[in-house]
């Protein structure tokens, strides 16, 4: 009795934790959640660590320091003890905060390694220049803006349209220097070209996500108008707009989804320059399709078609706002302008389409939009020329349409079936665990037979008429004797 109260009185500990370092024993709030034995253990490590380091930083002072009294020195002493047995917490947020400066410093490290490495990139458009005073003036130029401009870039006070004024106007300059100055007198024609594509991989590098986020703000609306109308477009196919593209030709699926993807990657872009050259990759894949679908010559009148169709298909996030992007910001040649217009122009058609424009009637419209089928009507392929003084070929078309509404109604009809014994097989099972339920619970019950199971209802009626109708078969057999 005495032997089993003092043992309960021994492990039983107001706090029931354990010790801090896991050793199996209980710790104590005293001890800072350790248990004795590691207590000593850990603080006397910190201790002879301190000591350690408190005989250096003596010695060293020793010689100028005068002797102190013995009231002095066990101060000392209690100075030294209390700051060797420091709060491990607050040591670990020391640590903590030395490292978080470390981490600061190689991150900035890195950041400006990977401006460097940029702006090593952007300088690559200038090596043909023939004159380094040139390249100096250039590279001079530039800086001053783009360090003013990441300013006002930074500053959310300043409104988008003074970004793309001033933006515009050191276009502007810069253009007017390279054809005045007398030190560009010696250089290429194409200089221009090249100093727009440094400008941009200076400029944007820094400031793109500061610009195109601003721009995307306040373009939000039109960009989910746009995605959502491209998504109830999702039905159209190249012949209702007229494309010469077939998709079942050879490659040509291939090449249009490169199209596609070309043009998803507009969004991923960070330089104007980059984003048109996106749109002119689509361009070359969409050439490609058609060359290899018709083989004719291309004009506007079939790339138009098949540009509207890519943009269905692609859905680019964010269309809208990279257009107007590109149009405050890039500075295209006069083959760059006609594509960018192009797709400008077939964005337009996608949000003005209506059922004219794909040579459906309005209900036919409908129906397409609210996602509902609809019985094909115009879009035989058998039937695609001119019908006019032919009568047998419009009958005919007129068959192949009833023939087209008899099996839409078909397919209907069976749908209902097949949902409608789903049903009647889900009512059976039902009533039969219910009846089965009942004869359980009442033994004295007269049970009825079980409901017989649809499946093997329909099974005997098959075997049934199979069987009617071999007999029909032998009874309509002529005897060879009665010819």
């Amino acid at each position: 009795m005495l032997k089993s109260h003092f043992t309960s009185t021994v492990n039983t500990r107001p706090d029931g934790e354990l010790c801090r370092n896991a050793c199996g024993f209980y710790g104590n709030k005293i001890w800072d959640g350790f248990c004795s034995k590691c207590y000593r253990e850990v603080y006397q490590q910190a201790k002879q660590i301190q000591e350690a380091y408190d005989g250096i930083v003596n010695t060293s002072t020793s010689d100028s320091t005068p002797p102190s009294s013995p009231i002095s020195s066990n101060s000392n002493e209690k100075r030294r003890s209390n700051i060797s047995m420091r709060n491990p917490i607050r040591q670990m947020v020391h640590r903590a905060g030395s490292l978080r400066s470390t981490s600061n410093s190689v991150i900035s490290a890195l950041l400006n390694e990977q401006q460097t490495l940029e702006n090593e990139a952007a300088s690559k458009h200038l090596d043909l220049m023939t004159t380094d005073d040139a390249r100096i003036d250039i590279k001079s130029q530039v800086k001053t803006f783009a360090n003013n401009f990441q300013k006002k870039c930074s500053n959310k006070n300043i409104h988008i349209d003074t970004l793309i004024q001033d933006y515009g106007a050191f276009k502007d300059t810069i253009k007017k220097r390279i054809q005045t100055n007398s030190i560009y007198r010696d250089e290429s024609e194409d200089l221009i070209h090249r100093v727009r594509d440094y400008v941009e991989k200076i400029i944007f590098s820094k400031n793109y996500s500061l610009i195109f986020n601003r721009i995307a703000t306040e373009c939000e609306e039109q960009d989910l108008s746009i995605q959502n109308r491209i998504s109830s477009l999702h039905w159209v196919t190249p012949t209702m707009l007229d494309a010469v593209l077939n998709e079942n030709t050879s490659n040509v699926g291939e090449t249009l989804y490169k199209a596609i993807n070309a043009l998803i990657e507009l969004d991923s872009k960070t330089t104007p320059q980059g984003k048109i050259l996106s749109i002119m990759e689509c361009k070359l894949f969409i050439e490609e399709a058609l060359r290899t679908c018709s083989g004719i010559t291309i004009n506007a009148d079939c790339f138009l078609p098949a540009l509207i169709y890519v943009v269905l298909k692609a859905k680019p996030p964010r269309l809208h706002s990279n257009i107007e992007f590109l149009s405050q910001f890039s500075q295209p040649s006069g083959e760059q302008l006609y594509y960018l217009a192009n797709l400008d122009s077939a964005v337009r058609f996608i949000e003005l389409l209506q059922a004219e424009h794909l040579g459906l009637s309005s209900n036919d419209f409908s129906l397409y939009m609210r996602g509902e089928p609809i019985l094909p009507s115009r879009f035989v392929p058998l039937f695609d020329y001119p019908l006019e003084n032919n009568s047998s070929i419009e009958q005919l078309r007129k068959v192949t349409i009833d023939f087209y509404e008899v099996e839409h109604h078909c397919g209907k009809v069976d749908e209902n079936i097949q949902d409608f014994k789903k049903r009647l097989t889900q009512l059976v099972t039902d009533t039969n665990e219910l009846l089965n339920g009942s004869y359980k619970r009442y033994s004295y019950f007269e049970q009825i037979p079980q409901l017989a199971n649809i499946d093997t209802i329909d099974q005997s009626i098959i075997e049934k008429n199979q069987h009617l109708s071999e007999q029909q078969q032998e009874e309509t057999k002529t005897d060879p004797s009665d010819i």
